[in-house]
């Protein structure tokens, strides 16, 4: 049996473990089979994923506030830490507690939290179960075959609609969907590794070679390998959080860092289709199997093939993207060329920051600058982009009428569309927050609240932040912090139990694409 050790030294303790690939193994099988039994009894997508989210953020919080923090004089508050665990695991990037505050132990965790909520990862998730049933499918349809049909109600009946097959398929049949699978669980698992492997050591060769960046990690006393691991996790699954408190404005005048995390969060979300595509067709020629080509030339809108793309979609998809991220940075560069939020930089500064800013607007939520010095109008289509899903497409796929009146779409239709969730969030955080928006309007300005709901919504994480400059120009005598976190981090309690939901509203909204058909605004 495999095994290997790691020592981890954290608060002057080193912890030796010894982990067994043969237990972690038995661990994920088990997972795996926990997840098909609940949807063997019909229970849908969006409960897996509600309760898959649900159970990681309060796993996440309890471990966050049962470890120790680096700062022995900082007591965490529980809603905090379930605030910063629903944001890590949603990958929303939405802060209310200084970075550097954190042990590393505790840094591990919102790392893990992050890779586990990336939609890549939750991709490779939603396949091995599929696999799973598709196992199950398999023996039925060899008993089918046999003349021994099963009972309708045993739990070994999957949802062909999800796998993409007749009602009574042949073996053939279920073992090419099977194999298709497979082959799409080795790709994204290489995918994955391949593109942290690369990140994790570009980024360590950079801060080798660069002792000025190197010195700022050393001067926060910073581990520089969990520094980097964890730039690279976040950046891929577009979580946002860093190990320093000010994000990567520390390293605004590293353009090479800022271009690397961009790559990362392209390839980890918004051209994640175009690149898997690129995979697969490396994958057929370097393999030279058949499969991967039949796979790229085959509909994408098959589930067994999800989250493969047709090929006119995924470039179409592509080329979307690639237009909103260059029209915002046109504008971005016209608007604050000359302006505060890029003060000090020279041009390739300005570009890469601005390029970094607006590439992690779709869903990314990094941030080189100081947001509140971003013009107004930048700020709202930045807003714009934000509540973009990754999907955002000039040409939509079809539409899905194979069950046109089924036994929830009279009350999908009747649910507010996902816009009015937003207007009701905006809502009802200025009722809680209203006292602080007048007496403190400039930081709490209806558009900074606005960005704030949107940014979690679209799991950004993107934030004006709060300064105590402004705060101070309406009451010159106030007593006021700066602290390098999000805006809803300044939020009362019942403020961030609105945001809280706001973004696990948000990381599930594709399950309410097709709500609100009933309300007509004509």
């Amino acid at each position: 049996m495999a095994t290997f050790s790691t020592e981890t030294h954290a608060d002057g303790l080193i912890i030796s473990r010894t982990y067994s690939f043969a237990r972690l193994g038995r661990y994920l099988n088990a997972l795996l089979l926990f997840l098909y039994r609940l949807s063997a009894f019909h229970i849908t997508p969006f409960l897996l994923h509600l309760c898959y989210f649900l159970s990681l953020t309060f796993l996440g919080s309890l471990l966050l506030a049962l470890l120790k923090p680096s700062d022995p004089a900082f007591s965490p508050r529980y809603l905090d830490m379930l605030f910063m665990s629903a944001s890590a695991i949603t990958v929303s990037c939405l802060g209310v507690v200084e970075m550097e505050r954190f042990s590393s132990a505790q840094v591990v965790v919102l790392m893990l939290l992050m890779f586990l909520g990336g939609d890549v990862f939750v991709s490779l998730l939603a396949l091995l179960l599929r696999k799973a049933k598709q196992k199950a499918n398999s023996s039925r349809s060899v008993e089918i075959e046999a003349g021994r049909i099963p009972n309708d109600d045993d739990d070994a009946v999957v949802d062909r609609s999800e796998a993409g097959m007749n009602i009574n398929p042949s073996v053939a049949d279920v073992e090419s969907t099977t194999t298709y699978t497979c082959l799409l669980i080795y790709v994204i698992s290489g995918y994955i590794a391949t593109f942290h492997v690369l990140g994790t050591a570009s980024l360590l060769a950079y801060f080798a070679g660069v002792s000025r960046a190197r010195g700022v990690l050393k001067t926060k006393g910073i581990n520089l390998f969990l520094f980097c691991l964890c730039t690279t996790v976040s950046s891929f699954a577009n979580g946002g959080f860093v190990p320093t408190s000010e994000n990567m404005v520390v390293f605004n005048r590293d353009p090479v860092v800022l271009l690397l995390m961009t790559i990362l969060a392209l390839v980890g979300n918004t051209l994640f289709p175009l690149f898997l595509r690129s995979a697969i067709w490396a994958s057929s020629k370097l393999t030279r199997r058949a499969e991967f080509g039949s796979m790229l030339k085959s509909s994408g809108n098959e589930a067994r093939l999800r989250p493969l793309l047709p090929k006119s979609q995924t470039s179409m998809q592509s080329l979307t993207a690639v237009g909103l991220l260059m029209a915002v940075v046109v504008l971005f560069c016209a608007m604050d060329w000359n302006g505060a939020v890029f003060d000090g930089l020279n041009s390739f500064q300005k570009l890469s920051s601005a390029w970094f800013i607006v590439v992690n607007s779709r869903h990314a939520g990094e941030n080189s600058v100081d947001c509140s010095l971003i013009s107004p109008a930048v700020l709202v289509f930045l807003t714009v982009m934000m509540y973009l899903p990754s999907s955002a497409s000039f040409t939509s796929p079809r539409e899905d009428d194979s069950n046109p009146e089924g036994k929830n779409s009279w009350l999908q239709s009747l649910i507010f569309p996902q816009l009015s969730w937003i207007f009701i969030s905006v809502v009802a955080v200025c009722i809680t927050e209203r006292r602080k928006m007048s007496g403190d309007s400039l930081n709490f300005s209806t558009l900074n609240i606005v960005f704030e709901v949107t940014s979690g919504y679209g799991n950004v994480g993107l934030s004006t932040g709060y300064s105590c400059s402004r705060l101070q120009k309406l009451n010159p005598g106030a007593s006021c912090e700066d602290k390098p976190y999000s805006l809803s981090g300044w939020f009362s309690d019942e403020g961030k139990l609105i945001l809280i939901l706001v973004m696990l509203y948000g990381r599930l909204k594709k399950f309410s694409a097709g709500c609100g058909k009933s309300w007509k605004l004509y």
